[in-house]
C-alpha cells in the first residue's frame, strides 16, 4: 500500500503538490491525468521514491516499484535484448533465465526480430515498447507509467493497453499510469486521480459507461487547459 497523508512537494521553489492525501491498495489501478505542469509526473517520481517530499506523512509497504519514463531511455550502447536482460540479471535471474524472459517479452510486443538491433535502429513506438516490456518483465508489484502509449498508432495502443491489463490482472500489482487521453486508460484503471493547481480529484471509472466518463474527463481537462495562464 502507498499511503499519503498532507503531502507538500516543492521543486526548484515552485509548490508542485499540496497537502495532498492518496492511498493506493496492493493491486488497485489508477490513471493521473492533469494539463501540463500539473505534477503529474512528479508525482509518480515521488510514488517511486526519486523524489521525497518536504512535508507530510508517506509511507510505503511496495517493495518493488519499476517507472517506466515518458522517454524510453533505453541503454544506446546495449542491444535491444541486452536492455531487458540487464534489469532482470539485476533483479537476480540467471543469464539463461533472463535471455527467456526477455526472448518472451519481446515477442509478446511483437519485436522479436529486432533483438539484436541497436536501440537508435527502432521507431519512437519501437522503443516506447521495448520500454514498457522492460518494465513489465521484472514483474513490480508497483508500475509506474509515464504516458507510455503516447507514440503508438491506436491499433498498436490498443494491443499494448491489452498486454498490460492481462499481465496486471495475472500479477496483482499496483498501476499509477499518467495519460492526456483518458479515454485510453478507460477499462485498465480501476478511478482516475485529476491533478490540479496541487490537488487532487477522484473520479471513481466505475460510476458511468465508459465512453461517458471518457468524455467527461476530455471536457474537465480541455476547461483546466483552456482555464490555465
Amino acid at each position: 500500500m502507498l499511503d499519503w497523508y498532507s503531502i507538500d512537494l516543492e521543486l526548484g521553489g515552485r509548490t508542485v503538490l499540496r497537502q495532498v492525501d492518496f492511498r493506493l491498495r496492493s493491486g488497485e489501478r489508477v490513471g493521473i491525468l492533469g494539463p501540463s505542469g500539473a505534477g503529474k509526473s512528479s508525482l509518480l517520481r515521488l510514488a517511486a521514491g526519486i523524489l521525497k517530499a518536504q512535508r507530510g506523512n508517506q509511507q510505503s509497504s511496495f517493495r518493488h516499484a519499476v517507472l517506466a519514463f515518458q522517454e524510453p531511455r533505453l541503454l544506446p550502447w546495449c542491444r535491444v535484448a541486452e536492455n531487458l536482460e540487464i534489469p532482470l540479471r539485476a533483479a537476480g535471474r540467471d543469464p539463461a533465465t533472463a535471455r527467456c524472459v526477455a526472448a518472451e517479452w519481446l515477442e509478446r510486443v511483437g519485436l522479436s526480430e529486432y533483438a539484436r538491433s541497436w536501440p537508435n535502429q527502432l521507431s519512437g513506438g519501437m522503443a516506447q515498447r521495448v520500454a514498457l516490456a522492460r518494465a513489465l518483465a521484472v514483474e513490480p508489484d508497483l508500475l509506474l507509467l509515464d504516458e507510455p502509449f503516447s507514440a503508438l498508432d491506436p491499433a498498436l495502443r490498443k494491443t499494448l493497453i491489452d498486454i498490460c491489463r492481462d499481465w496486471l490482472e495475472q500479477s496483482a500489482a499496483a498501476l499509477l499510469c499518467v495519460s492526456h487521453h483518458p479515454g485510453e486508460l478507460v477499462g485498465l484503471v480501476e478511478r482516475f486521480v485529476l491533478l490540479n493547481a496541487g490537488g487532487l480529484q477522484t473520479f471513481d471509472a466505475a460510476d458511468r459507461a465508459p465512453e461517458v466518463l471518457a468524455e467527461a474527463l476530455h471536457q474537465t481537462l480541455m476547461t483546466l487547459e483552456t482555464s490555465l495562464p
